[in-house]
């Protein structure tokens, strides 16, 4: 054995070497499906065909071929053969897709085209219960299940009784069965369970038939209620009325399970547990206990009940109160009771009032009257009595109006001054009077606004957007209700208008804003509009404290500085302000000058330093004039006929002039010694000259 499989390895190696040097090409490959549409549970072959084009007389060669369902590989194979087969067996709904096939041949390969292959049907799924014998209440589990088909399956679970068919419907995403509970109830004897499955896929959906029917039997654990009724179904009022209901317990079950209930609609009149019976007893039946009775047994979940409607007649009918509802403090306040079909007069009245003690036999035919008081506002109703049945009328309002005092208007702020353009909120209240109040607001004989209060001393609020002068005076209100009496007016309400202050301006004089140094600043701090009096306030703007501040009457204010100096010197402002608004003023630069006084002192100043440096120069002119002309003398000398160097006088010198002045006489007459080291320092000079 291991030496033909050691052979035929060898022979498949040699095969496989010899390929490689092999010419081949592949020249299609093609899929067949046999048949391409099938009914489900039948086998399905899939064929692979290559067609190979080779050198002839090579050896033959060895394809690799390999299956796809929607481009996922799902077989593959090695052949001698041109073809290979896939065989499905048997084909469900899963299958259904689109195939397709490759061959590979060395480094070779070709893939075939998509070939559509479709199953229709779903195999029956099976369908298995918890237990095949069951009681009412209880619950079966049952299982339905496609083991040949693939999630997701959609179920549908029927439980069929009789004529009826409930249905479940459970998806299974990842298996391929479900597990549903089904509530045995009240009625259910033979009960048939049996499902179908919903398989789909991108390309259809297919519903498989019906698995096969499962019986299940249902035992009883108790007889469904027997109710009965005394004296009968149909009685009067003032009849004892008597309900009885009893169950059979089975041999199987425990009466000391059992629960009994009787009901009305849905009220509880009674319950017996631990028994098979239950009783609910009235003496005296009325019109009220008319209706539809239930007995209920119930036993875990088992529950079974009987239904009985019982009809009472009515003995006499509700009585009827009539009574005026709304009338005024003071007049009569009347009520009549009766009942239709009877003589009133044969009849005993009771006048009550609810929420109250007060209970009052009323006269002879249902009457009663008294005067009407604001106290006596409530609601009313009145009873008869026969045979034992008593009954009471609807119930009545009745509201008498005390009238409605004089009322008070008031300011909300309790101050009669208002601000222009602001809202003025008035209250009017009235102290008595029996609410509803409608409260009106007048400004002179206009009416203007109308509230409604249903709280007794609740006051009526009105707002009002002052705009003119002419909103300022003349309020008034008045409050009404349904009392036939009206209500006065309140005291007229004036205003003290109070108008914003719109702009502030700040002027100087002088109005240069430059100040002499020692003389008077004024500022004058103005507005425009605003009502009196204004608080005027300067300010310096380098200094946090007010500089100047009063409260007048009038719109401007006028602040003297005297003696104002180069240290008040800055920028000053104003602001205004009155009960209204405070407004912020423009500012102004206020420079300190130099005083006229001072300007002209040192104008005389400067002529007599320009005066007296004026005559300084002319007389130092003058002086070295005078000195020139003296040094000129004195280097002429004693009158010779000629000079030093034997020359002769210059023409125009006055050499007789000359002559006629002995040394040291001057032009002034004066005669000055003069000094040699004199005379070097004239001669220095005169020559620098």
């Amino acid at each position: 054995m291991h030496f033909l499989l050691r052979v035929a390895l060898l022979h498949f190696g040699i095969l496989a070497i010899q390929s490689e040097h092999t010419a081949f090409t592949i020249n299609k490959v093609v899929l067949k499906a046999e048949p391409n549409e099938i009914w489900n549970g039948n086998n399905l072959t899939l064929t692979c065909e290559a067609e190979i084009s080779k050198v002839p007389g090579t050896d033959p060669l060895q394809p690799s071929f390999v299956f796809y369902k929607d481009d996922v590989q799902i077989f593959n194979t090695t052949s001698l053969n041109d073809e290979a087969h896939y065989i499905i067996s048997p084909a469900r709904f899963s299958h259904w897709g689109e195939y397709s096939c490759a061959v590979y041949v060395n480094r070779k390969n070709r893939k075939s085209e998509e070939l559509p292959v479709r199953i229709r049907g779903v195999s029956a799924p099976q369908i298995s219960v918890s237990k095949k014998e069951v009681k009412e209440g209880e619950k079966v589990t049952v299982r339905c299940e496609a083991s040949e088909e693939k999630a997701p399956i959609i179920f549908k679970i029927f439980k069929v009784n009789r004529n009826d068919k409930q249905e479940k419907t459970r998806p299974a995403h990842n298996t391929n069965y479900v597990d549903v509970d089904f509530l045995v109830e009240e009625g259910d004897k033979n009960l048939f369970f049996e499902c179908t499955a919903e398989v789909s896929s991108t390309f259809a959906k297919e519903t498989s038939e019906a698995s096969e029917r499962l019986l299940v039997t249902v035992s009883e654990p108790f007889s469904t209620p027997s109710i009965q009724v005394y004296p009968s179904t149909n009685i009067t009022e003032g009849d004892r009325l008597t309900v009885y209901c009893t169950v059979l317990a089975s041999s199987i079950f425990k009466e000391s399970d059992i629960e009994i209930l009787i009901q009305k609609d849905k009220t509880i009149l009674t319950n017996q547990k631990h028994d098979t019976s239950a009783s609910y007893s009235k003496d005296l039946a009325v019109v009220a206990d008319e209706g539809n009775y239930t007995c209920k047994a119930e036993s875990g979940l088992a529950s079974k009940t009987s239904s009985v409607y019982i009809h009472v007649t009515e003995l006499f009918p509700r009585p009827a109160l009539q009574v005026g509802e709304e009338i005024s403090e003071g007049d009569a306040l009347s009520f009549s009771c009766s009942v239709s079909g009877f003589k009133a007069e044969n009849l005993t009245f009771y006048l009550e009032k609810i929420n109250s003690t007060m209970t009052t036999r009323m006269k002879t035919g249902g009457k009663y009257k008294k005067t009407g008081l604001e106290q006596d506002r409530g609601l009313y109703v009145c009873k008869v009595t026969i045979r034992n049945i008593t009954k009471k009328s609807e119930p009545r309002m009745v509201t008498v109006y005390a009238p409605v005092s004089t009322p008070v208007l008031s300011p909300a702020t309790k101050m009669q001054e208002v601000v222009m353009g602001q809202t003025l909120i008035l209250m009017c209240k009235s102290e008595r009077g029996t609410p509803p109040i409608t409260y009106t607001l007048f400004r002179g004989t206009e009416q203007l606004y109308n509230i409604t209060r249903k709280t007794k001393g609740e006051s009526a609020e009105f707002k009002l957007n002052v705009s003119t002068l002419s909103h300022l005076s003349g309020y008034r209100c008045k409050g009404n209700n349904k009392n036939k009496l009206s209500s006065p007016f309140s005291t007229a309400l004036n205003f003290t208008v109070i108008a914003q202050i719109q702009k502030v301006i700040l002027e100087t004089i002088p109005s240069s804003g430059e100040v002499e140094n020692g003389r008077d600043l004024t500022l004058m701090c103005r507005i425009i509009d605003g009502s009196w009096p204004v608080t005027f306030t300067f300010y310096r703007k380098d200094k946090s404290d007010h500089v100047h501040q009063e409260i007048i009457n009038k719109s401007t204010s006028i602040w003297h500085q005297r003696t104002f100096d180069k240290e008040q010197e800055g920028s000053y402002y104003c602001t205004a302000s009155n009960r209204a608004s405070r407004i912020h003023s423009n500012i102004l630069d206020i420079k300190v000058i130099l005083a006229s006084w001072k300007k002209a002192v040192i104008a005389v100043f400067v002529v007599l330093m320009a005066v007296g440096v004026a005559a300084a120069v002319t007389w130092w002119y003058l002086q070295k004039k005078r000195k020139a002309k003296q040094i000129t003398v004195e280097m002429s000398g004693p009158v010779t006929v000629t000079n030093s160097h034997n020359e002769k006088p210059l023409p125009g010198q006055n050499n007789e002039t000359e002559s006629h002045c002995p040394p040291g006489f001057n032009e002034d007459g004066e005669n000055h010694t003069v000094r040699p080291e004199e005379e070097k320092e004239d001669a220095g000079e005169n020559t620098y000259a």
